[in-house]
């Protein structure tokens, strides 16, 4: 698994993953230092929740077609590696540049009226969900073309229970969606309201759920789709 995860971060590095946030994270956090401080938790909360929260949902996807044109995969699977700890081991490396992009935001923001024990269990369970739904949608996927437009519709209607939280709609089965779940735990994290140490477990557990249910069944379309066309070579074309 570090070996794996070892070569999964050295990957993101030569192909500019880290560079291009660590560019965002500087951009989001001059952003956030010119917005008066009473709104600066709001505005935290959003962006933590739409860009390295999810980011791992949009940059898999392109990591596994890389992989597939470079013939990795084809590779790979001749080891002694279990899918699992592949999967894992991307898993792993996408939640580390989400926490850190997450805590930098935080900590430039807000400084130390952040709860970053709350932060960090968040977006790892908000990574760990996110990137694994990234997984299960991508594939598959002939294109990047294909991809995009598959993960645009699919975050979409994963944030539709967004409008719960925000208090535009009362239907009561959106406040047990994942992304409600995660801006639940981030309002916690940022601003210390939003509900009790019940509340806190409650949406803990649930998001854990949520994203134990994506992951397997990223595990299951692998073992259907990437293993079976490794075997034959198959190329993604970008």
């Amino acid at each position: 698994m570090i070996r794996l995860l070892n070569q999964d971060i050295r990957f993101q590095f030569r192909h500019g993953f880290y560079y291009l946030y660590a560019f965002l994270t500087a951009l989001y956090s001059v952003i956030l230092l010119f917005i008066p401080i009473e709104y600066r938790p709001f505005w935290s909360l959003l962006l933590i929740f739409t860009d390295p929260g999810t980011l791992g949902f949009f940059f898999v996807g392109t990591i596994v077609m890389l992989e597939r044109n470079q013939h990795i995969l084809m590779y790979l699977f001749t080891t002694p590696v279990t899918l699992r700890s592949y999967l894992m081991a991307k898993l792993l490396s996408l939640m580390i540049i989400s926490l850190l992009t997450s805590i930098i935001i935080a900590w430039v923001a807000l400084g130390m009226s952040v709860s970053y024990f709350l932060l960090t269990l968040t977006v790892v369970l908000c990574t760990f969900f996110f990137t694994s739904c990234g997984l299960a949608i991508s594939v598959n996927a002939s294109s990047l073309n294909v991809f995009t437009f598959r993960a645009v519709m699919a975050i979409i209607l994963l944030t539709i229970p967004a409008i719960a939280f925000f208090g535009f709609t009362g239907f009561a089965f959106l406040t047990y969606m994942p992304s409600y779940s995660v801006l639940v735990l981030l309002e916690l994290a940022l601003t210390g309201s939003g509900g009790t140490i019940s509340v806190f477990i409650f949406h803990s557990i649930l998001l854990f759920l949520w994203g134990v249910a994506a992951f397997v069944l990223a595990v299951g379309r692998f073992k259907h789709y990437i293993l079976f066309e490794t075997g034959k070579g198959t190329e993604v074309q970008f």
